[in-house]
C-alpha cells in the first residue's frame, strides 16, 4: 500500500512539474485534447450515417424505390430508438425520421387501386405532413386554391410533395451532422 502511495505521489509530482515547466502552452479551441473529449455514441453515429445514405439516394432521381425506402426507414427507426447523446443531434435525427415516415406513409398510398381509395389514403397521410410541416400545408393549399375537388391530394403533384418533405428531412440530417461533427484539427503552428 505504501509503495502504491509513493508511486502515486511521484506520478502526481511529475505531472504537476511537467505542466508547470511549459506555461506558454495553451489549449487552442481545436486542440486534440479538446477534440478527443467530444464523444458521439455509436447508435447516434449509426442513425446519422443511415440518414445521410438515404439523403444521398434521394438526391439521385430514380435511385430509391418505395419498397427499399420503406425498408430503410424501418431499419433507421430501430437504430434511432436506441440512439442517445447530443440533444441537438438527437432531436434533428428524430425529426428527420418522422418526416421520412410521413413520406413513406404518403407514398405507400400509390399501392391502392381506385381514385377514391388513393386520395383518401393520401389526404389522411397529408394530415400528418401538414401537422409537422406547416409551410408545406400553406404551399399545398395555395396550389389547390380555386379547385373543386373532394380531395386536397387530387390537386397536388405527388413528386413535388415528396420533394418538399425530403427537403426538410435533408435539412434535419444536415443539422444532426453539424451538431456531431468534430472541429477540424488545428494546422501546424497554430495555437
Amino acid at each position: 500500500m505504501q509503495l502504491f502511495l509513493l508511486i502515486l505521489t511521484l506520478c502526481t509530482t511529475t505531472f504537476l512539474f511537467g505542466c508547470a515547466s511549459k506555461p506558454s502552452q495553451k489549449l487552442s479551441k481545436n486542440s486534440p485534447s479538446e477534440i478527443s473529449q467530444k464523444v458521439i455514441p455509436i447508435p447516434l453515429k449509426s442513425a446519422i450515417e443511415e440518414l445521410r445514405v438515404i439523403k444521398i439516394k434521394l438526391d439521385e432521381p430514380g435511385r430509391l424505390v418505395l419498397k427499399e425506402y420503406g425498408e430503410n426507414i424501418t431499419d433507421v427507426t430501430n437504430i434511432v430508438n436506441k440512439a442517445y447523446g447530443d440533444p441537438e443531434a438527437l432531436s434533428a435525427v428524430k425529426s428527420a425520421l418522422k418526416g421520412h415516415q410521413l413520406a413513406v406513409q404518403f407514398w405507400q398510398c400509390d399501392r391502392l387501386e381506385g381514385y377514391d381509395d388513393l386520395h383518401q389514403c393520401r389526404d389522411k397521410a397529408l394530415k400528418g405532413v401538414f401537422a409537422k410541416y406547416p409551410d408545406i400545408e400553406a404551399q399545398a393549399k395555395a396550389a389547390v386554391a380555386g379547385e373543386k375537388s373532394t380531395f386536397i391530394s387530387a390537386g397536388l403533384d405527388k413528386d413535388a410533395l415528396l420533394q418538399a418533405i425530403w427537403a426538410h428531412t435533408g435539412a434535419d440530417t444536415d443539422v444532426a451532422v453539424q451538431a456531431t461533427a468534430l472541429p477540424p484539427p488545428p494546422k501546424e503552428g497554430q495555437e
